[in-house]
């Protein structure tokens, strides 16, 4: 998992399920977040991530910009960019569109899905998922009950800690694969930034390949081993919390997904 993967996983990273604990039916009224988020590992720059959330009584627009900085520069030109829109209805997030588009390769990345109450109703990615030896195939079954990547980053909570965005199972479909990333609570951090400030709570995560996968490759391997996971939540208004930050450990050091400014306004000022 890279850095930009691995972050639509947890805000990568990391998706939202209406069987999760906890939580409270977001308050009608307006919230919106602008946030650059410093993508790095080791300490050594990676990328750069801009996030524009708006919730609109209820209805959300997200989208993501993500491109590479410093040395990653050298090796990748590639920028991507991630859309999403859906609904908050009590504690379930219910996405309607999610979309990826990857410029600058000679291999275009593109999702277009759609989805309806935790449904796929539609979805065209390229490239196709090739059939590979060993690759557990994604049925029908595997499209209900699940969110987006990007979609995942939104949290309906009850406690002003966010501590009930941990202890629940989340499951994702990005298009290829599914899997879940399994919360629980760790502990409590310091975090301050624009429109917060306060003590809030660190979540450890686990990620669980479901199909789409090759379970004996290496880096699926690696990746279901991996304890050093986690997340840290910030709550945004209206009863909704999303990513502050995101950790994960990789043999070449952690990558780091920290905001160098977030800009919180509950009234959507």
């Amino acid at each position: 998992m890279n850095a930009i993967s691995a972050f639509s996983a947890a805000i990568v990273l990391i998706a939202f399920t209406a069987q999760g604990s906890g939580g409270a039916a977001a308050q009608s009224g307006t919230v919106k977040v602008d946030a650059t988020y410093e993508i790095s590992i080791a300490g050594w720059g990676l990328a750069r991530a801009t996030l524009d959330l708006s919730v609109n009584n209820g209805k959300y627009v997200a989208d993501l910009q993500m491109r590479p900085k410093g040395v990653a520069r050298i090796v990748t030109a590639v920028r991507t960019a991630v859309g999403a829109a859906g609904r908050v209805r009590g504690k379930a997030v219910e996405p309607s569109s999610y979309s990826v588009r990857a410029t600058e390769t000679d291999k275009p990345v593109t999702v277009d899905m759609s989805m309806r109450a935790g449904t796929v109703t539609g979805v065209k990615a390229r490239p196709p998922l090739k059939e590979r030896p060993g690759r557990v195939p994604v049925t029908s079954a595997h499209k209900r009950g699940i969110v987006d990547p990007l979609s995942a980053g939104l949290f309906p909570i009850s406690r002003p800690d966010a501590r009930d965005a941990c202890n629940r199972t989340l499951k994702i479909y990005d298009g290829w694969t599914r899997y879940d990333v399994k919360l629980r609570y760790k502990g409590q951090r310091n975090v301050s930034t624009e429109g917060f400030k306060g003590s809030v709570a660190v979540c450890a995560a686990r990620w669980v390949p479901v199909a789409g996968h090759r379970p004996r490759k290496p880096e699926v391997e690696y990746l279901r081993k991996n304890k050093d996971l986690e997340v840290t939540m910030v709550p945004v208004g209206n009863g909704l919390a999303i990513p502050y930050s995101v950790a994960i450990g990789t043999p070449n050091g952690r990558i780091a997904i920290e905001p160098s400014s977030m800009r919180i306004s509950p009234n959507g000022v």
